[in-house]
């Protein structure tokens, strides 16, 4: 009796709060069992603080998912949660940003490169090598290596082929510049 006290009294807080803020739980596709009710959600991630899109099979889930974006921002508006490991690291190594906020280029060591060395399709801008659009935008995403170990993060790449920006999973180190942290940034850079 006293284990059981324990345990309802060691995990209810958790509980609630989940059920207070669904906010704050991850996305769960659901699944297909209960009929079409299937399509674009939006959910709020607390990795990048913002609503994000995905597709909901139509059944169970959680209770974040949002019909419209417009809805997930002013349900989870007041949100506020850290994206960093238990360890303290933050599960991303922090790389320069362009304008648009698209990465700027980077060496081996996650280091910007020199302005004096930039890559073919980069040019220099406010001291680090800048792509171009057509560098970021025709190129493949790269998920890139782990940052930390198990460290994997939701980010958004321009698909060329599907003329629209895609959710992939980044690990938190290297990869390329076709990496954005929402789908808007990625959509207004390279949607024409």
């Amino acid at each position: 009796m006293f284990r059981l006290a324990t345990f309802i009294f060691a995990f209810l807080p958790f509980l609630v709060l989940s059920q207070e803020n669904p906010c704050l739980l991850g996305r769960d596709r659901g699944d297909n069992s209960c009929g079409d009710q299937s399509g674009t959600r939006f959910y709020y991630d607390k990795g990048t603080k913002h609503c994000q899109p995905f597709y909901y099979q139509g059944c169970n889930g959680n209770e974040n998912r949002f019909e419209s974006l417009a809805e997930c921002r002013q349900k989870c508006a007041n949100v506020t949660s850290g994206s960093s490991s238990s360890s303290g690291h933050s599960m991303v190594i922090s790389v320069p940003k362009c304008d648009g906020n698209v990465r700027a280029a980077v060496d081996e060591n996650s280091k910007a490169i020199s302005c004096s060395a930039c890559p073919s399709g980069y040019s220099c801008n406010q001291n680090v090598c800048c792509p171009s659009k057509e560098t970021v935008c025709n190129t493949n995403y790269d998920a890139g290596k782990f940052a930390f170990q198990g460290s994997h993060t939701p980010r958004y790449f321009y698909s060329k082929t599907a003329n629209n920006c895609l959710l992939f999973t980044y690990y938190g180190a290297l990869g390329n510049a076709n990496n954005f942290e929402t789908y808007n940034d990625c959509a207004k850079f390279c949607k024409v």
